[in-house]
């Protein structure tokens, strides 16, 4: 685990060497660089695997350098289908890419971001899921890549693009390729993107999708039997032998199953996070007594006011663009608790909300497509367009009746005439459509039909590529912490896709991981109402005054209509609106923090 950094083409030497360096928080344990004429390449290193070596993430041959960032855990297995005797990963990606070319990816098991140079041509890799972020600029005559933006920034001038505010608004974050930035873009997560200064030309390509169906699985017991298998498999693989490691552990199904597993093959640590005075939201009860069960050495963070307050002063100066998941805040201030602890690898349960069908609106939504065959609904559809309602429901009956696409990811916070009404640029219904054309035309293409495995490919795609897996990746490397996703695994993901629908969603949310999860977890824990993460957010900013960056960015920028803009305002003191306010806040701090 490291970070990755490239120039190809012209450059200044100290201007890249300060690019490379704003980084380094990626890989505290060693840096190092290649510099040529028209080339400077650079990795930060974490230490994980192979510590007691030095870094070999660089090194070139025969006319070939690979730039690493990741974890490959089924390295050595692929040594022995090649039939070298590889020391690390990065013998192994040269062996296969020699071997399979840019067909090399198919074969990795785990979470990467990877540069291959060869002359003038870069080719940029990311792994299926997108956990390990890649950005690159390109405008014919120089690339330049990065595990994050801000090392792009600091050589190429930011131009804000205004057109990505309703892109942010619709999903909490600019959904890839595009950014904040007009000329950055970021790989999408399975593809690679070939960049060729010869030819002055970007070639992207598809290499993973989960829509693909080797198998169907009808019965639920077999699914339960597969299930065990593919995620104790999964977990082992994820669990490192060199360097300390702990279980983030909320006290739900996931993450706990996740521990439980780990708990089987060694004696493991668990972190948890509350909020004392806050009971309702704390979740901490459930967290220990998992930890009791499975007899864990745990530890407990609290995150108070003041320590919101002061993780907003240091994530707003972390994120390259603004992310409206609240939850960012105490995974930093747990991350930081996590690395001053000694601890370099944590294991988490993302993933299978999305893969197993955990949130409940996925029923909701199932549900309301049923009214798509409702054979007389023009009156309703009339109804509907001129009786406008704030309300989500309104939007969703609204979808239905004039057979739009109903289900837009569980990321979708503010609707398009919700937008349109507050933004001071057009914002068309339906507008939010076209960022997820791309997505829509794979699912199609795919030959699935049923909504469940929409709902669940979107979320995979949007809440979790885009938002989860970003929010998890900087607050856990802004403290040079690794996190691994052990649903996040391409046999875990392949299982869940194979599944018949019918088997996903049922009557209970994630039946199937609770079936597993009886095996190893008390039965109050495995059957417990899902909480989700959440915390007193929106009180500490009104009663901080933080709020008022929106008014600051609005009398300098003017982008709301301010009339709904102070409607909002008013709506979020009776907590109303929470999320949409989280989301106008974080917009507004970002661009304060920019100077914009």
């Amino acid at each position: 685990m490291c970070a990755i950094f490239g120039i190809i083409g012209s450059y200044e030497p100290e201007e890249a060497k300060a690019a490379f360096g704003t980084l380094a928080h990626r890989g505290i344990d060693e840096s190092i660089t290649a510099v040529g004429e028209k080339c400077f390449l650079g990795v930060h290193r974490l230490a994980v695997t192979h510590v007691a070596e030095s870094c070999t993430q660089m090194s070139l041959r025969e006319g070939i350098r690979i730039l690493f960032n990741g974890e490959i855990y089924n390295y050595q297995s692929l040594a022995e289908v090649l039939g070298i005797e590889a020391q690390n990963e990065t013998e192994v990606l040269y062996a296969a890419y020699q071997k399979w070319g840019d067909g090399f990816v198919k074969h990795l098991r785990g979470m990467f971001a990877i540069a291959v140079i060869e002359g003038e041509e870069v080719k940029l890799f990311r792994d299926p899921f997108g956990k390990k972020p890649l950005f690159y600029t390109f405008d014919g005559q120089r690339c330049i890549f990065a595990s994050e933006m801000k090392a792009i920034h600091s050589i190429v001038p930011f131009r804000f693009d205004r057109q990505m505010i309703p892109s942010y608004l619709s999903f909490q974050a600019p959904l890839a390729p595009r950014t904040f930035h007009r000329e950055t873009h970021q790989v999408e997560a399975g593809e690679i993107v070939t960049l060729s200064l010869e030819k002055q030309s970007t070639v992207k390509e598809k290499y993973y999708t989960p829509l693909l169906k080797a198998r169907t699985v009808t019965e639920m017991a077999e699914a339960e039997i597969l299930l065990e298998q593919v995620l104790t498999e999964s977990v082992s693989l994820r669990l490192p032998k060199e360097v300390k490691f702990a279980c983030l552990l909320s006290g739900g199904v996931d993450s706990s199953l996740v521990a439980a597993l780990a708990s089987r093959e060694q004696k493991v640590h668990t972190f948890s996070i509350g909020y004392e005075g806050y009971e309702k939201y704390d979740e901490r009860p459930f967290a220990r007594r998992v930890a009791e069960h499975i007899g864990s050495e745990h530890h407990e963070v609290l995150f108070g006011k003041a320590d919101f307050l002061q993780a907003i002063k240091e994530v707003v100066a972390v994120l390259d663009e603004p992310l409206a998941d609240p939850a960012m805040l105490p995974l930093y201030h747990l991350m930081k608790t996590v690395h001053q602890e000694g601890y370099k690898v944590v294991l988490t349960g993302d993933g299978s909300d999305e893969l197993f069908m955990g949130y409940r609106t996925y029923k909701e939504f199932y549900d309301l497509e049923q009214a798509k065959g409702l054979k007389f609904k023009g009156w309703l559809q009339h109804y509907f367009k001129s009786h406008f309602s704030l309300h989500k429901e309104w939007e969703w009956y609204k979808r239905i009746f004039e057979e739009s696409l109903l289900f837009r990811s569980t990321a979708e916070v503010f609707t398009d005439l919700q937008q349109n009404r507050l933004l001071r640029m057009n914002v068309k219904d339906n507008h939010s459509l076209g960022a997820l054309e791309a997505y829509r035309e794979e699912f199609e293409q795919s030959g699935r039909t049923s909504p469940v495995d929409w709902y669940s490919f979107l979320d995979l795609k949007v809440m979790l590529g885009n938002v989860f897996l970003r929010k998890i990746d900087r607050m856990s490397m802004a403290h040079s912490v690794e996190a691994r996703s052990p649903f996040l695994d391409k046999e875990v993901a392949a299982l869940a896709f194979a599944c018949a629908p019918e088997l996903r969603l049922t009557g209970v949310p994630k039946a199937l991981v609770k079936r597993v999860a009886g095996k190893y977890l008390p039965e109050e824990i495995v059957h417990r109402k899902k909480k989700g993460f959440n915390y007193p957010y929106l009180e500490w900013l009104q009663e901080s005054g933080e709020l008022e960056v929106i008014g600051r960015v609005q009398e300098k920028m003017h982008l709301f209509n301010q009339g709904e803009l102070e409607m909002y305002l008013e709506k979020g003191k009776k907590g109303m609106f929470k999320q949409h306010l989280f989301s106008l806040y974080m917009l507004c701090k970002w661009l304060e923090n920019k100077a914009l």
